[in-house]
């Protein structure tokens, strides 16, 4: 009895491990590498322009940083040593040429003229009653001489003193504009001290140092544009006035000057930059439209064979009329979506440039 018992359980035991083992046989084996699942997610296409990568000429520009400057600009100091009197002027004070803009204490000169000038009128006595002594024989030729030299001695020593009183009165060397101001009333002032600052507000050039691979492609007379960023990104035309025979044995740089035309805004000490053309090159170029930036990163959409759009990350150069420079990332041949904000990674695109731009009928 038991051994029938023992012999049903088993038979169970094996029918249950066929009914596994069969079940097992009918499941699908993984999808293998590369295959696409039977079920995907259909997105809608995107209609939008599309161009292709080309090459372009484009001029190779040097870009070199320089100072605004005033043609005409000057440092006015004393001849010698007074008090400061009167000052007539302040920063920004407009002035003439010839006007006098500070006056030194000239008081202890003034009573040296006065002292001179007698004496110039004594030896001018002196002298004529010599030369009346003389004619009437009363006196030699030495002694008529030695008056003469005299009335010499004085007139020169009246001219030093009013060379030296004219020192005491700064006139403006120019037409201009006072800039800074370096003393006060009542301040003592030494031979050479600097007073005062002034320029020519109206006449500014950009005084830039350039390599010295870059200045034999420019030369005195030049029409070069000036970008100065304080005034916006339109360029100046500027015009080169001179370049320094002598360069920089140190750095094998050369002073360039270009004079700047009158400009609103302009003023001494801006910065500003200067393009010098140096050729053509061939480079890519796509309109800023296909582009997104996100600070220094810039990225677009490439459009591949099997018309899916995909984010690509790319370097990007100089700006120019014709597009932004392409330093890598995409090739020519390839195409791209116009309008990069249109864009989305992995649509299907459907190129809409034939649409935008129909072909003239003949």
């Amino acid at each position: 009895m038991f051994r029938n018992n023992e012999a049903s359980v088993k038979a169970g035991w094996l029918g249950l491990v066929l009914l596994v083992l069969s079940g097992c046989g009918q499941s699908q084996e993984p999808s293998r590498p590369g295959e696409t699942s039977s079920v995907t997610a259909i997105q809608p296409a995107i209609q939008v322009p599309v161009i292709e990568v080309k090459t372009s000429q484009v001029p190779v520009t040097v870009e070199v940083t320089g100072q605004v400057t005033a043609v005409y600009q000057a440092t006015l100091s004393s001849r010698i040593q007074g008090t400061i009197d009167n000052l007539l002027v302040r920063e920004g004070s407009v002035v003439r040429k010839g006007q006098t803009l500070l006056m030194l204490d000239n008081r202890d000169l003034q009573a040296e003229l006065s002292r001179v000038s007698a004496e110039l009128e004594n030896a001018q006595a002196h002298s004529h009653r010599m030369e009346d002594l003389y004619r009437k024989d009363a006196v030699s030729k030495q002694e008529l001489e030695n008056a003469t030299r005299g009335l010499r001695v004085a007139e020169a020593a009246r001219k030093a003193v009013l060379a030296q009183l004219s020192y005491t009165i700064v006139k403006a060397p120019f037409d201009g504009v006072i800039t800074e101001k370096k003393v006060e009333t009542g301040e003592l002032a030494s031979p050479g001290q600097p007073l005062l600052k002034m320029e020519d507000p109206e006449q500014l050039r950009l005084e830039a140092t350039v390599a010295e691979s870059d200045v034999r492609v420019v030369s005195v007379g030049f029409s070069v544009p000036v970008v100065i960023d304080a005034l916006g990104s339109d360029p100046l035309k500027g015009k080169v006035s001179q370049i320094l025979p002598a360069g920089d044995p140190q750095t094998h740089t050369f002073t360039m000057k270009v004079e700047l035309p009158q400009t609103a805004g302009l003023k001494s000490g801006m910065l500003g930059r200067l393009r010098l053309e140096k050729g053509m090159t061939t480079t890519l170029l796509l309109p800023k439209s296909a582009f997104i930036e996100r600070g220094e990163l810039a990225s677009l959409f490439v459009v591949g064979s099997d018309r899916v759009a995909r984010l690509r990350w790319v370097k990007i150069g100089r700006t120019f009329e014709q597009g932004i420079e392409i330093l890598s990332g995409v090739d020519a041949g390839e195409r791209v979506i116009v309008d990069g904000t249109k864009g989305r990674d992995g649509a299907l695109v459907q190129d809409m440039t034939a649409v935008a731009s129909p072909s003239q009928a003949p």
